[in-house]
């Protein structure tokens, strides 16, 4: 969690209670991230959901340790039936990339993983701080991007409905409706192609 690049450094670290937090800097603003780090012996992740309704959730896995990927399917299915992906942040992080020639989970295994569970995808390693700075502001950027969204669909539902005109009733407005419905959708898809589970700074 320390740091050299993009504005990000160790802030405190408390043991005792398994919390660590760390300073990042993005688009002008600074912001805290408090990590909590429990062992599963200690709380399970149904608990420490409960208990700090945390912003997002990492799953970390050892791409050395096939087992490990393994579980973290399992959380990772867990967050998507308890709908805590819905509107939160979710990031499978592979660690331990540096170890190629140990390596059992490959990379597009971990993709695969992620997409199927709405879920973010990066490879670090920690020991080399790969890929460190880009999580650690790639998790702020998640929170940002849902939190905007949300607040942008709470306004929506607070605006009324416009009144039909008499135009809608019309065979060219009904005509230019499902023309711009059938743009809409190829330009959705095309965007969809573009968002990959590996960026963190889109939805």
């Amino acid at each position: 969690m320390t740091s050299e690049y993009m504005n990000t450094y160790d802030a405190s670290l408390d043991d005792e209670f398994g919390e660590k937090s760390v300073s990042v800097l993005l688009d002008g603003e600074e912001s805290e991230l408090i990590f909590i780090d429990h062992p599963s012996t200690e709380m399970s992740v149904e608990n420490c959901l409960s208990t700090y309704e945390p912003h997002a959730c990492l799953v970390v896995y050892s791409v050395v340790a096939r087992g490990s990927f393994i579980r973290a399917g399992e959380l990772l299915s867990y967050l998507v039936r308890e709908q805590f992906t819905a509107d939160r942040t979710v990031v499978l992080v592979g660690n331990k990339a540096d170890l190629a020639r140990a390596r059992q989970v490959t990379t597009n295994e971990g993709k695969a993983l992620a997409t199927t569970k709405e879920s973010k995808f990066i490879e670090t390693s920690s020991g080399i701080q790969h890929n460190v700075d880009e999580l650690l502001v790639g998790i702020l950027k998640q929170i940002r991007l849902k939190e905007n969204r949300e607040k942008k669909q709470a306004k929506k539902v607070g605006k009324q409905e416009p009144k039909p005109s008499k135009l809608a009733s019309s065979r060219t407005h009904i005509s230019l409706s499902i023309a711009r419905e059938l743009l809409q959708k190829i330009c959705i898809n095309d965007i969809s192609k573009s968002k990959s589970c590996e960026n963190l700074h889109v939805l």
